[in-house]
């Protein structure tokens, strides 16, 4: 059974902050959490270069295992590539996740190490115009990561279009 949940309608759980999980890195998942007042300076420093972003594009999967399609009921979340990395950018009833990796796979088809529920995609993709360091201001400057995640007014499709929206090149995507 995969993950790919977007619990609660207003957030119930919802940290400020960004887990940040690198596949090489053996800490607790705690430990990898980076409180939204510090995101500017402590998420850059453990990114280390500030990599071009190559590509960004969105992707889905079903909420739940059982599903039979992602038509309209999907989790979204982008994925970035840079020179030497894969990432995932994602916002869910939990807090904002960013994830990399040497391997798409590791990224695209797994959440905070686990298996996701059915990857589709990209639907959306196109070349980008930040590099991270740009994008961590973004995020940080549009309170993206500090807005208090809600099912229906503030979910991960408007997080992933808002991230989508404001990095890519020429494309738009609107779910």
């Amino acid at each position: 059974m995969g993950v790919c949940e977007s619990k609660g309608k207003a957030g119930e759980k919802y940290r400020r902050g960004v887990y940040f999980n690198d596949e090489e890195d053996p800490r607790p998942e705690e430990d990898k959490f980076i409180p939204d007042e510090e995101l500017q300076k402590r998420l850059k420093k453990v990114i280390g270069k500030n990599e071009r972003i190559l590509k960004v594009g969105v992707y889905k999967c079903k909420l739940f295992s059982v599903q039979l399609t992602a038509g309209t009921l999907y989790h979204a979340f982008v994925l970035l590539e840079t020179k030497n990395w894969w990432w995932s950018i994602e916002k869910n009833g939990q807090g904002v996740t960013i994830q990399r990796s040497k391997r798409h796979t590791s990224v695209c088809e797994k959440y905070r190490m686990k298996s996701r529920n059915t990857v589709s995609g990209p639907i959306a993709e196109d070349t980008c115009i930040y590099n991270l360091h740009q994008l961590i201001d973004m995020l940080w400057v549009s309170d993206a990561v500090g807005s208090v995640y809600h099912l229906l007014e503030n979910n991960c499709k408007d997080f992933a279009s808002a991230v989508y929206n404001a990095a890519a090149s020429t494309k738009y995507w609107n779910p």
